[in-house]
């Protein structure tokens, strides 16, 4: 009895360790394109504040015609989600209002998951102006979310451009 209470302190002490030590996980997705031309998405990695670029992923928007960023979205978060080898994210960060919000949790239904999603409006000089749905956020989650955003927004126009590029040539 006395070694198996030993070995049940151990296992919980084990577990309050792995919980503290987890990575705080945030997906930030973006879209690009030139009036619906050449249109492109991605997703970016930070953990822990800190970006992880080894984890970040392009998808070149297969279903949408014209200039749809929400429908978009949904495309790229359905391919997303599809790789259930990929880790989970504890937040997912969405550039644009309620319109992507409603999107993102649309999709997430689908796959029966559960996990806050926050989005990013900007002003008329592409500023961040507001986070929605970021109540009961800590101020350096909303720090790692305007990164996440920024770095989504800078990586999806990285990619766009090189896909332009690639069309211009042929």
């Amino acid at each position: 009895f006395a070694l198996q209470h030993i070995n049940d302190i151990a296992l919980i002490k084990e577990d309050v360790v792995n919980l503290r030590s987890k990575d705080f996980r945030i997906e930030a997705y973006d879209v690009a394109h030139m009036s619906g031309k050449d249109m492109v998405g991605v997703m970016v990695v930070i953990e822990n504040g800190e970006p992880v670029k080894s984890e970040y992923k392009k998808f070149n928007i297969k279903t949408v015609t014209g200039a749809n960023d929400p429908k978009a979205l949904g495309e790229m978060l359905e391919r997303r989600f599809k790789h259930t080898e990929w880790q989970i994210p504890d937040l997912i960060v969405v550039d644009g209002n309620d319109v992507q919000i409603n999107v993102a949790e649309r999709v997430l239904s689908q796959f029966k998951l559960k996990i806050p999603i926050v989005s990013v409006v900007k002003d008329d000089k592409h500023k961040a102006r507001e986070i929605l749905n970021a109540k009961n956020l800590k101020p350096q989650t909303k720090k790692a979310i305007l990164l996440a955003n920024s770095e989504a927004h800078r990586f999806a126009i990285t990619f766009h451009k090189l896909k332009r590029a690639k069309s211009f040539l042929q």
